[in-house]
């Protein structure tokens, strides 16, 4: 993964080639050398979570060059997941909006904060801010991943989605008969069946989303009694293309349109170990994940 990412070359040539043909100041700045892991919007952020760095997006290069890297307590840091999110125990998803940097007063030229934010994150259905943090606070958190971002009327957002640590130990049952496949979900802390997803035609997922949905419910396999509360969940999220969300009480379908790597796919959740609130978290964290970017 590209880490120091290094000024481009001044170009003599200009942008046809012929030279410039009028004044530049670019001869009256330091290099510029960017660092891969502090990432300033959404689209370096993906980049440093999927190894794409490149310059431009990115805050300065704090050390001293090339070759610096290894000693670089940024890198040390993001190596070892130091300084990442101190994240909600109680939920798998959370909600991040971007909140930029208010205007240096006076600035005449170059304003510090021209182009920084920082992230508020709540729950999934908003509220008041659990927290707020940076972009390279979320880089540093192990086993996150990110949605598309969108922008309504506040602000720009995108989901913030949680891989659980213990999702290896959950177990996943699958028979697949004609034109439907059976899944089952149990639980890795007593072996609680917690949900059964029967996919119609081909699957639109792989063993570890499910896995990781068990896991999210393994909480709610420990006796809880199930809720009567009505529970609304938005029939299309922002953020999370070609999935649309059906829920009637403890049974959920999710349609999946046709992407790059699934065919189309209805698939039939029917909860067995709760519904309500906390479900319903589980399951938008497992649309989120489906087309996590």
């Amino acid at each position: 993964m590209p880490a120091f990412l290094e000024q481009p070359a001044y170009g003599p040539g200009g942008p046809d080639g012929n030279g410039w043909t009028r004044l530049t100041l670019g001869a009256h700045f330091d290099h510029r050398h960017q660092c891969g892991w502090r990432p300033t919007h959404h689209t370096s952020l993906f980049e440093a979570l999927t190894g794409r760095q490149r310059w431009g997006g990115y805050e300065r290069c704090p050390g001293d060059g090339p070759g610096a890297c290894a000693a670089c307590p940024v890198q040390h840091r993001r190596l070892t997941h130091d300084g990442g999110l101190d994240w909600p125990a109680d939920t798998p998803l959370l909600l991040a909006r971007v909140r930029p940097w208010p205007s240096t007063p006076d600035a005449l030229f170059a304003d510090q904060a021209s182009g920084r934010s920082t992230l508020e994150l709540s729950a999934w259905r908003g509220g008041p801010p659990v927290a707020t943090t940076g972009w390279k606070e979320v880089l540093n958190t192990p086993g996150v991943q990110i949605s598309w971002r969108w922008q309504d009327e506040e602000s720009e957002a995108f989901w913030i989605v949680r891989n659980h640590s213990e999702s290896d130990a959950t177990a996943v049952l699958s028979e697949h008969d004609g034109e439907r496949t059976r899944h089952e979900l149990y639980s890795g802390r007593d072996g609680t069946r917690t949900a059964i997803l029967t996919c119609d035609g081909a699957c639109a997922h792989e063993t570890y989303h499910l896995q990781q949905l068990a896991a999210d419910l393994d909480g709610l396999a420990d006796g809880a009694a199930p809720s009567d509360k009505v529970t609304v969940i938005p029939e299309s999220l922002p953020g999370v293309p070609l999935i649309s969300i059906i829920q009637d009480g403890a049974h959920s379908v999710l349609h999946l349109g046709r992407s790059r790597d699934y065919p189309a796919s209805t698939v039939h959740i029917n909860w067995e170990s709760h519904e309500g609130e906390l479900t319903a978290t589980a399951l938008v964290a497992h649309a989120v994940r489906l087309t996590a970017v």
